[in-house]
């Protein structure tokens, strides 16, 4: 049996993004980069709004595609193309920081203790908006390790991604778990 012209392709399982990166590179077809962008869009989005507000967020991910679309060279090598887009929307936010001054008051953040109790606060918000605000709560580099392991990042692809030790990420995310247990009144 044949099939109708019109039908063949229609089943077009996802190519792997390492396949579709190669061939934008090799072909510098807009197609799949539009791809790549289908599949990693929302992800990197919410990570960076997590990490900051709706307008920097906005206009970090759209920087972060476009210094994809100009780093053909550097990228031929990315084993983990998840991993590459997630590193440069981090070192754009972060850049963004720094050309803002913000940068300074977010990492002093990380040592300071933590004692808002936002259950008291929000007593009449859904767990959702107090696991949010909690979160938001938390300092950059806690959160941020927080973020990559809920997105399906491994303790090493961390440590990778924000080129700190295996150690020092788990032991941002054991203070991050910590610190939403204490806020959300949780703690034992």
């Amino acid at each position: 049996m044949q099939l109708p012209s019109m039908i063949k392709g229609w089943y077009n399982p996802t190519t792997s993004p390492e396949k579709l990166l190669a061939n934008y590179i090799s072909t510098g077809k807009n197609k799949y980069l539009s791809l790549l962008v289908e599949q990693f869009n929302l992800s990197i989005y919410h990570y960076l709004l997590s990490q900051s507000n709706k307008e920097l967020a906005e206009d970090v991910v759209q920087t972060t595609w476009l210094k994809v679309m100009k780093s053909h060279s550097a990228s031929q090598q990315q084993s983990n193309v998840k991993s590459w887009l997630f590193t440069i929307a981090r070192n754009t936010l972060i850049d963004e920081f720094r050309r803002q001054q913000k940068w300074q008051s977010q990492l002093l953040d990380e040592n300071k203790m933590l004692t808002v109790n936002l259950e008291k606060s929000l007593q009449e918000a859904d767990r959702l908006t107090q696991f949010n605000a909690a979160l938001g709560q938390l300092p950059f580099l806690q959160r941020e390790a927080f973020i990559f392991q809920q997105e399906g990042f491994s303790l090493n692809e961390i440590a990778e991604l924000t080129n700190d030790s295996f150690e020092t990420v788990k032991s941002r995310l054991r203070y991050a778990r910590n610190n939403l247990s204490h806020l959300l009144g949780t703690s034992s």
